[in-house]
């Protein structure tokens, strides 16, 4: 028994150990790569320093994410997009430097140093603050001209890797002279040949492959050609040896060197690279998401990216965070506990202690190459294969951002990036419609019943009120298209005057004070006109930013504000019908007479009801009571109501003049579902279920007629129903 646990776990072990030896292999090849580019030229002679620190930076990320990460398989790397931005911080902060090489080499650990530590602190405090999905706001055109930029940063560092300045008009020139040629073209073979066969063997152990297969070919021309590796050396085929000639590690002698104000100076790129590698863990995260089929705890992510960061900091090691394509990998494999990233730290220590003085044995071109190698990388995933993901206008942003980058600067294309990134923001949010729904009085009813000649009225009129529903954040750009639209309506000639504008603020989030700007224009064209202005459900911070910019909302000013639209629409409603009170206030006679046309025999039916004497607060219908019998109200307002679980009470609606009360329970022979409050004196007839009974038996011409009434009543009613329901649908 104790035999098959043990080789159960070997098995466990094996594909973790495997895929680790894999991943230590490319990240020490890649950590040669990313120590050469950053101690290149006039810091060369801190490339032993470079190796030990990317290594041992790169094993504490390795290790440390592999124990804290929510994703157990995952296998941290060394980011290449953040250190293409880095060397190009270091060459300019210690470009001005005087003194010795120390002091420069000094200095630029100390910005490879502090830029973790910032990266690690802006990830901890991300994640630990929960804003982890905030960084995903950020346009994807701008995220991927930023990275495609990173990587023409790598191909300018390889540049100065082999010419001893970037790219320029005099790169021709100095790529042509016969010791640089013999690097420059190598270099360019070894890219070519790294490219083409990751392209056709997609498997971890091609890089090292061939590089084992150009270093062979280089050392055997070398040989054939009788130069020893002392002469490639003095032609600059090899790496300058150092006074140590070997791997070397930050001392506190050496932080005594560091030139401070030269770091205090790289300040925004470090901040950029901060911010870069923020958005490239969390684009990692959502790929990994993705291929695995399950959800990442993002924030968690970030704290333990954060402390491994902040770790290798500490002895000035880069930045990075869990690679996409070796976790994978891993995930494929086989390999669902730690032992992958802890194997490739590991493996990386191996590196570490059998580099030694190897590292100065390594020729220049592979070095350059791999750096070369990893630059086109990002140019091909994030310049062109965007072209064919984005639509044009879109991949212009990222083309623009990376010729920014690479004409004038990084800190530069990231100003332009973010600048862009504002305009695109801006442009299309206001392309978003401001007005999620307009209509008039005549397509937009409160739920106040009202009698047929009411009805009809407002049909006629109800043009004189306009119901604009905004929705989103309201800003000055998307504000003046509502200015617009109120201006429009103000001044057409062919409609009836705008008497009411109701403005609803249900779906609206928030308001910038720039675009109070456009309410008050609503205000003084309002003013001008004598149209009185509604502002609905307006949310208590709108409503303050209003009042700050001198909008005041009085009882009988222009403005004022409702609860709701139906409130807004039934105060308008009212306000027109009382200017033609004698089409509207007519009697239960006459009321009858609008709705079925007039008959000889109405009175008798008048004479059927009996009169029901009510005061203000009356319940003439109780929910749960039986449906026996029906109301008309001649005259006055009642009002529909539910009582809610929690003892609130809802207005479902108000019946005014020439309003049946009653007639759906009563036909349905159901209990009442409301409660009908009267809310103002009022003078309401009765009829119950027992006397339409007996007029069916002993008067069936009149039974008709009441039918007829309240057939036509609930016809009225379905019509406007039907129209509530093609509204919403729009």
């Amino acid at each position: 028994m104790a035999f098959g646990v043990a080789e159960t776990r070997s098995r466990s072990w094996l594909p973790a150990a495997t895929i680790g030896f894999l991943a230590g292999i490319d990240n020490i090849a890649a950590s040669l790569a990313i120590a050469s580019l950053l101690f290149a030229g006039p810091l060369s002679e801190g490339l032993g320093v470079g190796v030990g620190i990317v290594l041992v930076g790169g094993a504490i990320l390795a290790l440390v994410v592999a124990l804290r990460s929510a994703l157990p398989n995952s296998i941290a790397l060394v980011q290449e997009s953040s250190i293409a931005i880095l060397a190009a911080a270091i060459i300019t902060a210690t470009a001005t430097l005087t003194g010795p090489a120390d002091v420069r080499v000094a200095t630029a650990v100390a910005v490879l140093g502090v830029s973790s530590l910032a990266t690690g602190t802006m990830f901890w405090i991300t994640g630990r603050l929960r804003l982890g999905g905030l960084a995903r706001f950020m346009p994807y055109p701008v995220v991927a001209g930023f990275l495609a930029g990173s990587g023409w940063l790598l191909i300018d560092g390889a540049v100065v890797m082999m010419t001893g300045s970037g790219i320029d008009l005099s790169l021709i020139e100095r790529a042509s002279q016969p010791n640089i040629i013999f690097i420059f073209l190598p270099a360019i073979a070894f890219a070519v040949a790294l490219e083409i066969a990751i392209g056709r063997f997609r498997h971890t152990i091609t890089i090292a492959v061939v590089m084992a297969l150009a270093a062979i070919i280089f050392f055997g021309v070398l040989a054939a050609s009788g130069i020893t590796i002392e002469e490639g050396r003095a032609l600059g085929y090899f790496p300058q040896l150092t006074a140590n000639g070997g791997i070397e590690f930050p001392t506190i002698e050496m932080l005594m060197k560091v030139d401070w104000n030269a770091v205090l100076m790289a300040a925004p790129t470090i901040i950029a690279v901060a911010a870069v590698s923020m958005v490239g863990l969390l684009l990692n995260l959502s790929g990994l998401e993705l291929a695995m089929r399950r959800d990442i705890d993002v924030n968690a992510e970030l704290r333990s990216t954060g402390i491994a960061n902040l770790l290798s900091g500490v002895i000035g090691g880069p930045s990075g965070y869990v690679g996409l394509t070796m976790t994978i990998l891993a995930e494929r494999t086989g390999v669902y506990g730690r032992g992958a990233g802890i194997a490739t730290a590991i493996a990386m220590i191996f590196g570490l202690v059998a580099a030694g003085s190897f590292v100065f044995e390594v020729p220049v071109f592979l070095a350059a190459g791999f750096v070369l190698f990893m630059g086109i990388g990002l140019l091909k995933e994030w310049l062109f294969a965007t072209r064919r993901e984005l639509p044009i206008g879109e991949w212009l942003i990222v083309l623009f951002i990376l010729a920014c980058i690479a004409l004038i600067g990084f800190l530069e294309g990231l100003a332009v990036g973010l600048l862009v990134s504002i305009a695109v923001f801006v442009f299309n949010y206001a392309r978003l419609p401001i007005m999620r729904v307009n209509g008039n009085g005549v397509e937009y009813r409160s739920s106040v019943d009202r009698s047929a000649a009411a009805a009809r009225f407002l049909a006629r009129h109800g043009e004189a009120i306009e119901m604009i529903q905004l929705q989103g954040y309201l800003f000055f750009g998307s504000a003046d298209g509502m200015v617009k639209y109120v201006q429009r309506r103000l001044t057409e000639p062919h409609r009836i005057p705008l008497r009411f504008l109701v403005l609803d603020f249900r779906h609206v989030s928030g308001l910038d004070s720039a675009a109070t700007t456009g309410f008050i224009k609503i205000r003084r064209m309002s003013e001008d006109n004598a149209v009185k202005v509604f502002l609905t459900q307006v949310p208590d911070d709108v409503r303050r930013t209003l009042q700050l910019a001198g909008i005041r909302f009085d009882t009988g000013g222009t403005m004022t504000l409702e609860a709701d639209i139906d409130h807004a629409l039934e105060h308008a409603e009212e306000a027109i019908l009382e200017e033609q009170s004698e089409e509207t206030q007519t009697g239960l006679l006459g009321h009858f007479n609008a709705l079925a046309g007039p008959h000889p025999r109405m009175d008798d039916l008048l004479a059927m009801m009996s009169r029901v004497e009510v005061k203000v607060g009356d319940s003439i219908i109780t929910a749960g009571d039986k449906a026996d019998d029906l109301f008309f109200i001649a005259h006055g307002r009642v009002r529909v109501q539910v009582t809610l679980a929690n003892g609130r009470k809802l207005r479902l609606r108000t019946m005014t003049d020439g309003s049946f009360v009653g007639e759906i329970g009563l036909y349905m022979r159901q209990e009442r579902t409301a409660d009908v409050i009267v809310e103002m004196p009022s003078e309401i007839f009765r009829l119950g279920a027992d006397d339409l009974t007996r007029l069916e038996t002993d008067d069936p011409e009149l039974a008709l007629l009441a039918h007829r009434l309240l057939a036509t009543n609930l016809c009225e009613k379905l019509a406007i129903a039907n129209q509530t329901i093609k509204r919403s649908e729009r």
